[in-house]
């Protein structure tokens, strides 16, 4: 009599999950334990981003959303101070499926490769350039805690519907800044008792997030307003959307430009103005001149506010208030709390490398070297030597600082590259729409470029990052598409 073999069918992809997630619940009973705020919304990010990257548009949603409207919340809601580092984990996670594309795609526009190498030279140099983990971390963190989503936007494959209601969603967070900051402006500073000194109109910055003892996002919220003005008027102009209808939502977003003082919206608008509108100086040049003289016009109107308020604070003259600002900007007179300003700073990293220190002008120091915070446990090594200078004042001079000359020249190449693909783009492409999106994305380029000379948010805050990464991603995924779309079209034909 004979046995029968009795068989075993072993699966194997079972005990793997099994085993997978016995670790993250010891694990996270373990994190639990310690009652670490931080540990536990790390990890709380690392397993809803490990879930979510089964539907990777719900992540791209979670973090459009939260990470342009947890500002405001955790201006008065300290414990959601660390709520960036479960979305910046979630951001980087979609960096997982987008590597995979960046092996099997095709026709990768040349600004997402140069970002991508970007992130791996900064890890090369701070390999060279070692001082600790933890300051690899914390810099890797607030250099790149975007770029997944950038990655994810430009590479994976959504239907063009999502792109519509990811902007529709950034139209409406942008319309939403206008009753957030009459209620930062008007409203939230009589609850702020203990805070009498807090300047007011340093707290408008809307939902990017503000300080009740002051400072604040602001110049980061106009210019996402102006963004979203730039897509409304870029539209209109190609007929997508009626003149009533641009004007009101346009209104809507420039209200908040003159609650705060935020003297950067001079600059960012005739900027963003010449771009959209340059096309009207051949064509319609009387057209041109007319919108000329409106735009001298709304500048006026903001400048004389943006005095208004300086002479009201200070009691000082209007020539008073200018003199000052040119002396903290250009002059010799230190920004803020630090001894250096916007200018000097470029002066005072020159002072330290030029020839004495060639490793550290082209390469720079490594990650996170030239940050400071007086709140934060993570200081530079390099910053730490300059204690009160603000070496990393803006984004200029913590790349150098950081990733040397070369790793600024990526970064501008990054910009560089983006301009002349959505340029090109703009160029052959039939689609309306498109062809608006790609001039006011030139217009945000351009107003994000100034950012890198204006102060170092653009490596440094979570939500201009994300302002910054989802242009980028969207312009990836328009030029992608594009190209598809082209390889289509001659396939059949031949």
């Amino acid at each position: 009599m004979k046995l029968a073999r009795i068989k075993f069918a072993i699966n194997y992809k079972a005990i793997i999950a099994f085993l997978v997630m016995t670790a993250i619940a010891t694990f996270s009973g373990m994190v639990a334990s310690t009652g670490s705020l931080l540990l536990t919304q790390l990890v709380v990010g690392m397993i809803g981003g490990i879930a979510l990257l089964i539907i990777p548009r719900w992540s791209i949603w979670i973090v459009l959303s939260i990470g342009l409207l947890f500002g405001i919340f955790a201006s008065y809601f300290p414990v959601l101070n660390k709520l960036p580092w479960a979305l910046a984990l979630m951001s980087m996670l979609l960096m997982l499926p987008a590597i995979i594309r960046f092996i099997e795609a095709k026709n990768i526009p040349l600004f997402i490769w140069i970002a991508l190498i970007f992130m791996l030279y900064t890890l090369l140099v701070t390999l060279i350039q070692w001082d600790s983990f933890s300051q690899l971390i914390a810099g890797f963190k607030r250099y790149f805690q975007m770029y997944g989503l950038m990655f994810a936007l430009a590479l994976l494959a959504f239907k063009p519907e999502d792109y519509q209601k990811w902007l529709k969603l950034m139209l409406f967070i942008a319309l939403l800044q206008l009753p957030v900051a009459l209620l930062q402006r008007f409203m939230l500073g009589d609850l702020d008792g203990g805070y009498a000194s807090a300047e007011l109109t340093d707290r408008v910055a809307g939902t990017l997030g503000s300080s009740a003892e002051g400072g604040s996002s602001s110049a980061q919220m106009v210019t996402f307003l102006l963004m979203a003005v730039a897509f409304l008027v870029a539209r209109w102009k190609e007929g997508l959307i009626k003149k009533s209808t641009t004007f009101y939502l346009c209104l809507i977003c420039l209200i908040p430009l003159g609650l705060g003082e935020t003297k950067i919206v001079i600059f960012l608008l005739p900027v963003a103005w010449l771009i959209l509108m340059r096309d009207d100086f051949m064509k319609a040049p009387g057209r041109f001149i007319a919108q000329l003289f409106g735009l001298l016009a709304i500048i006026s109107v903001f400048a004389y506010i943006y005095l208004g308020l300086n002479k009201g604070k200070n009691d000082i003259s209007s020539t008073e208030v200018l003199t000052q600002t040119l002396a903290y900007n250009i002059g010799d007179q230190g920004y803020g709390t630090y001894i250096l300003n916007r200018a000097t700073v470029m002066d005072f990293w020159w002072t330290n490398h030029s020839m004495n220190d060639l490793v550290g002008m082209w390469l720079g120091h490594g990650l996170g070297g030239s940050y400071f915070n007086a709140g934060n446990a993570v200081a530079g090594h390099i910053a730490v030597g300059y204690i009160g200078y603000g070496i990393d004042l803006t984004s200029a001079s913590t790349l150098l600082w950081d990733t040397g000359i070369l790793g600024l020249v990526l970064f501008i190449s990054i910009f560089i590259t983006a301009w002349i693909a959505a340029g090109n783009l703009r160029k052959v492409v039939t689609s309306p729409s498109v062809r608006a999106d790609c001039s006011a994305i030139q217009a945000c380029l351009a107003m994000l470029f100034i950012f890198i000379f204006y102060d170092n948010t653009l490596v440094n805050i979570l939500s201009f990052e994300l302002i910054f990464s989802a242009i980028l991603g969207y312009l990836g995924y328009l030029v992608h598409f594009h190209k598809r779309l082209q390889q289509r079209e001659t396939s059949y034909i031949l």
